[in-house]
Order: structure tokens, then C-alpha cells, then sequence
């Protein structure tokens, strides 16, 4: 390991914000050292395989394979202006969600559960009110 690589990773390891990346550091410096993969796991308090994949991402990218990968989720099932005429729907008549979800798949076609409902008037509440 050179000698920027090991500055590079005691700052990761001292100062990132994020425990993951400083996790993967430490680890990285352990294995330097001549820990055992056993021993490194833990310590880190991860699977020996977690560990083994951090020792391999670092030898290929090198401190920026720290970073955790970008992670994508499922795609929203109402668009954009669904999502609005929802929250609409929703507040017209709070105390009968089984309604409110009748009337969002009557108008755009889509089923959506009354856990996607509050998770959207939720969304919508606070970024709509922060932004007023």
C-alpha cells in the first residue's frame, strides 16, 4: 500500500461522516497490518465475506470503492401529477381512505395501497410545508 493510499484512508477513517466508509477504512488499514480476515470481521463487527468484499473493491478502485454503491429502488407507481391529484383526493376526505383509494384508481387506473397513500401525504405534507 503506498503512503497517499494510507494518508487517505486514516482520514476516512478519523473524520467521514459516514460510519459505513469509515467501518470499510478501518478495515482496510487492519488487513495492512497483517490481521486475519477472521479477525478483521470481527472487530467490524461484519461477515468475513462483507470484509473480503471491501479488501477486493480497495485493491480495484482503491479509496473511492469506501463509498457505498448508488442505490435505486423500485420506480414511483403514480406519476408526478397523479401523486398531486392524489394528495388532493386525500384531503378532501381524510377519515375514509378506502374511499379515497377507490377514487385515485377510478381516475388514474392504478391500485395503491392505503401504506402508499400515507407514505405519499407524508411526503407531500412536509415538503409541500417547507417549502411555503
Amino acid at each position: 500500500m503506498s503512503d497517499t493510499d494510507h494518508t487517505k484512508l486514516l482520514e476516512c477513517y478519523q473524520t467521514s461522516e459516514k460510519f459505513r466508509v469509515r467501518n470499510r477504512a478501518h478495515a482496510i488499514l487492519l488487513s495492512s497490518q497483517r490481521y486475519s480476515i477472521d479477525e478483521i470481521a470481527s472487530i467490524c463487527g461484519v461477515h468475513r465475506t462483507a470484509v473480503s468484499r471491501w479488501l477486493d473493491r480497495f485493491e480495484e478502485l482503491g479509496v473511492a470503492g469506501l463509498a457505498d454503491l448508488p442505490k435505486e429502488g423500485r420506480p414511483p407507481i403514480l406519476t408526478e401529477q397523479e401523486q398531486e391529484r392524489a394528495v388532493e383526493i386525500a384531503m378532501t376526505d381524510p377519515k375514509f381512505p378506502h374511499r379515497q383509494i377507490g377514487e385515485i384508481k377510478t381516475e388514474t387506473g392504478k391500485q395503491i395501497s392505503k401504506y402508499t397513500l400515507k407514505r405519499l401525504l407524508k411526503k407531500k405534507t412536509i415538503s409541500g410545508s417547507a417549502s411555503s
